[in-house]
């Protein structure tokens, strides 16, 4: 079980990398988001909006999923929590503080949305 102080340090952490500042120039990611390919997930991960989006497009989500995951494995070992639980939380902050009006996030009931 986990304690509310380890939970909160997670939170914290998540939060500081959640609202980093993004660069000036936009992203490979945020070029896929822009274009309605991609989408944030509930659980913090990127997925395929469009299934007909390019394969360079597919080849990111791929990357972006294996950085994030190898982050909250990472984050959750340190903190003593679910590895999922890190996953949800960073998705919350990134849909509700980090979402720029026309990219897709997904409802927890599988549903893509647009902002």
């Amino acid at each position: 079980m986990f304690s509310i102080k380890s939970l909160l340090s997670v939170v914290a952490l998540i939060f500081a990398i959640a609202l980093a500042p993004m660069p000036a120039m936009a992203s490979p990611l945020d070029d896929a988001r822009s274009a309605g390919y991609i989408g944030e997930r509930p659980d913090g991960y990127v997925g395929l909006v469009d299934p007909n989006a390019p394969a360079s497009v597919k080849a990111l989500v791929d990357q972006v999923n294996a950085q994030r995951r190898a982050k909250y494995e990472s984050l959750a070992s340190e903190q003593g929590v679910p590895v999922e639980q890190v996953g949800a939380i960073t998705a919350e902050k990134l849909i509700s503080e980090k979402l720029q009006p026309g990219w897709y996030y997904m409802d927890a009931s599988g549903n893509w949305l647009q902002r």
